[in-house]
């Protein structure tokens, strides 16, 4: 039986004239969804939503991190990066920029937490690190979006505009909230089975980035893929899986995936 709905057809709900997003930065907004709704675990999240960012706003960089609070995510960069070459990631430690980075000020990370959305050249304390270390390395801005998950932790993402194109937009800051209460229910629910995840395997007593190496090793990975997919030295991956190996009393790769197999659901 077919029953007809009483009055004028419906019509979609115009944009309001200050309306400051378009058709078109709302199919951004679903396109970075799409790509990380379906991720299997946090690691495939996070390289999903670098990879969706680069290609959906065209930003030169991504970097996303996890941790306890924002402040840990920054200091241990657990997480995946892509768009900043080994030379920069070099003389950003060599040269100490890490204490001159705003990025990682206390100040600024508690302005982040209560706006969720910031772009560096709204700080003013960050002047000297733009103009002296990211423009003359080719970037003109950057901001962060942090989505906290508590009691699970926090996602923090760094986002880098090419020089050329100027400050992030006012436009693209609307959309990067937009797409931020988008991300939330999809992160959160991400961090808090990742941190039950590992709750089951608690006596193995692994790092952050342990886990990461142990993640993709155990995904077959070689240490050079691996060493690609963290940014990190493919000496360093060694040491790493060195370590995971101990931990879990594997004597190979081949016994670290059998394991990750069967202790990877928590009952």
């Amino acid at each position: 039986m077919t029953i007809a709905l009483p009055g004028p057809a419906p019509r979609p709900r115009p944009l309001p004239a200050d309306e400051p997003l378009s058709p078109e930065d709302y199919r951004r907004v679903v396109g970075v969804v799409e790509a990380v709704d379906h991720a299997g675990d946090l690691a495939e999240f996070r390289e999903r939503l670098v990879t969706a960012l680069r290609s959906w706003f065209g930003y030169s960089g991504v970097t996303v991190l996890h941790g306890e609070t924002a402040a840990d995510a920054v200091d241990r960069g657990c997480g995946v990066l892509a768009g900043y070459s080994a030379e920069f990631l070099a003389t950003y430690a060599a040269q100490g920029w890490e204490r001159e980075d705003p990025f990682r000020d206390e100040g600024f990370l508690q302005r982040l937490a209560e706006a969720g959305v910031v772009r560096l050249t709204d700080i003013s304390e960050g002047a000297r690190f733009r103009e002296e270390f990211l423009v003359p390395r080719g970037i003109a801005d950057k901001a962060a979006m942090l989505i906290d998950a508590a009691p699970s932790g926090v996602l923090w993402v760094g986002l880098a505009v090419p020089d050329g194109v100027g400050r992030v937009s006012d436009r693209d800051l609307a959309v990067l909230r937009v797409l931020r209460r988008h991300l939330t229910p999809l992160a959160v629910e991400q961090l808090a089975r990742n941190r039950s995840r590992e709750a089951s395997r608690g006596d193995w007593d692994l790092t952050p980035r342990e886990w990461d190496v142990a993640d993709l090793a155990a995904q077959g990975l070689t240490n050079r893929q691996i060493a690609a997919r963290l940014f990190i030295g493919v000496d360093t991956v060694k040491k790493h899986l060195t370590r995971v190996l101990a931990a879990t009393s594997c004597g190979s790769r081949t016994q670290l995936a059998l394991l990750f197999t069967t202790r990877g659901t928590p009952s």
